[in-house]
């Protein structure tokens, strides 16, 4: 049924009510808003009475005029199923097996993703944007900032590409690209981790059949470097440092000398964070997630009272701005100058290296190798050292060659050789 009335504007509105669709319009006119209700009328008992020939000869024009695919849904007359039944027949012809295995090639052959969705059939055709972007919203560790960032990354690179559709050429190829750029291998495993990470959910998922970067391996160089201090530079530096412009450079080093924390985490310490009477620092957020305490030496201990403040002010700020921390690269630099160490690699002739850089890192390097020439258990540097694997501080643990000689001169005797 339809009713026209006139409106306090002087336009007139028509409402159509039939069949269980409602519809109305308003128009200047009350001939306007009739013919309109007339021929809505005319559609809705029109419509339900075309056969499938027909339906398939509508142009878009002819549907538009008719009242758009709304009205024929409304109906109960799904044009999209009508228009593609050959190739839905073909679609829900296949095995689940045969759905996880079809190609984007295959999917675009037989219709495209929405047909496929259409006939409810789940299928691989997410972009790595869309998979990065599930795996970022699962995401639960710390520094979601950073991870997001890696991941942008290779978006730039794949991010509308179909997971299916990248294989191991297309990681390779963008690899050997970073490599002629001269990215270190270093850096260029980070980035394949973050990537690894990406592909082992979507395996979980689903939505591939493997980890292809795990089949991608790079020589990583930091298994190579083995840079620990000797004891005449270690005093030479611990020099540099009292005499440095900053005066907590020397503070800083002897924490990172005789605790082993990362630069990150002693930056972040806070005066509320030292507990005097047990000599100990508590650190309540470190790089795997962990809290983890800290004892200091008498020589730190002593150190620290020099600047003894009460508060949770850091106890490295910024001299700029206090609420961070200080940038100490400069003052660094100038120590590892004076005490004649090099930050960066001495080559030989050949390009070899002849001796490596030193970094702040390889501090922690140094007080696990000296844990393990003292004769410590490796559970107990990992302890301290705040590992959550073996393997990773077998990775800081530099034996030097006298004391690879005596180790292997001791196992001789044992033998009685």
């Amino acid at each position: 049924m339809a009713y026209i009335r006139a409106l306090a504007n002087g336009h007139y509105r028509a409402d159509v009510r039939m069949k269980g669709i409602i519809k109305n319009k308003t128009f200047p006119s009350k001939s306007l808003a009739q013919a309109w209700a007339d021929t809505l009328e005319h559609n809705i008992k029109t419509i339900p009475n075309l056969d499938q020939t027909q339906l398939l000869k509508l142009s878009e024009a002819d549907i538009d005029s008719m009242g758009g695919e709304e009205l024929f849904k409304q109906l109960s007359i799904d044009l999209f199923t009508i228009r593609n039944q050959a190739q839905l027949e073909s679609i829900n012809a296949l095995s689940k097996k045969e759905l996880l295995q079809l190609t984007p090639q295959d999917i675009d052959r037989m219709g495209g993703v929405e047909l496929f969705l259409h006939a409810g059939k789940r299928i691989r055709y997410k972009t790595f944007r869309e998979v990065s972007t599930e795996y970022l919203s699962r995401w639960n560790k710390k520094d979601y900032t950073g991870q997001m960032q890696r991941i942008n990354y290779w978006c730039l690179i794949f991010g509308d590409r179909i997971m299916t559709d990248i294989d191991i050429f297309d990681l390779r190829e963008h690899i050997d690209s970073m490599i002629d750029e001269g990215q270190r291998p270093t850096t260029i495993n980070r980035k394949k981790a973050v990537l690894s990470s990406v592909y082992k959910f979507a395996l979980s998922r689903g939505y591939v059949d493997a980890n292809i970067v795990r089949n991608v391996v790079i020589d990583d160089d930091t298994k190579r470097r083995d840079r620990v201090l000797s004891d005449d530079e270690r005093k030479s530096l611990i020099k540099a440092c009292k005499e440095s412009n900053w005066d907590k450079l020397y503070l800083l080093v002897l924490m990172a000398l005789t605790t082993g924390a990362r630069k990150g985490e002693l930056m972040s310490l806070r005066w509320c964070d030292v507990e005097s009477k047990e000599n100990t620092g508590y650190l309540s957020d470190t790089k795997n997630g962990t809290s983890r305490e800290l004892h200091f030496a008498p020589v730190v201990m002593a150190e620290l009272k020099r600047f003894q403040e009460i508060g949770t002010g850091l106890i490295f700020p910024s001299e700029e701005i206090p609420s961070q921390s200080m940038d100490f690269r400069k003052a660094w630099g100038k120590a590892l100058s004076a005490a004649n160490i090099s930050e960066k690699d001495i080559l030989n002739t050949d390009g070899s290296i002849k001796q490596e850089k030193f970094t702040f890192h390889c501090l922690r390097h140094g007080f696990c190798s000296a844990l393990s020439d003292s004769g410590k258990e490796i559970n107990q540097i990992a302890k301290l050292a705040g590992h959550k694997s073996i393997q990773t501080t077998m990775r800081y643990i530099h034996q030097g060659r006298d004391q690879k000689r005596h180790i292997v001169d001791e196992l001789a005797q044992a033998f009685s050789l």
